[in-house]
């Protein structure tokens, strides 16, 4: 919202989104709004957007932060530096499946490696990680990542 926001137009704002389904998207409700974030601490992210560059930015980021922060714990260093991957990699999680869940499956100081997962609805605190579909693999010495099916 602009910055000179109304008390009507908040009020609106919160009556949308407190009676909006968790799966209806918000965006078509809110008029000239670009953008709907929400997340909770690092256990989940929704985001929807009119411009499809956000999605893929955030998903890349995402994912090397979850990279980095296993890096960090595993070499003792509070800042590991870590790649975003390309943009053609969330771009493909994407058009493949609305809703992912990722998880560390190996780390080692060379490599790290995440499994992904994509989801008919999106996870929620207390479901049980399933069957990776993917893996997003960090190269972590020469900076690049990869994406392979899940064998």
């Amino acid at each position: 919202m602009s910055a000179d926001v109304t008390p009507e137009q908040l009020d609106e704002l919160a009556l949308v989104l407190g009676t909006t389904g968790v799966d209806e998207p918000l965006l078509g409700l809110l008029g000239d709004s670009r953008v709907w974030f929400s997340g909770h601490d690092d256990c989940y992210v929704t985001l929807e957007a009119r411009d499809p560059a956000p999605p893929a930015a955030v998903l890349a980021r995402l994912l090397a932060l979850l990279a980095g922060s296993a890096l960090a714990e595993l070499t003792e260093e509070p800042f590991a530096r870590v790649p975003e991957p390309d943009l053609w990699l969330p771009e493909q999680l994407i058009g493949a499946a609305p809703h992912w869940i990722g998880a560390l499956s190996h780390i080692t100081e060379d490599v790290v490696v995440i499994g992904l997962a994509a989801l008919p609805h999106p996870w929620r605190l207390g479901v049980p990680f399933p069957q990776a579909d993917l893996t997003a693999m960090l190269d972590v010495r020469h900076g690049t990542w990869r994406m392979t099916p899940k064998e």
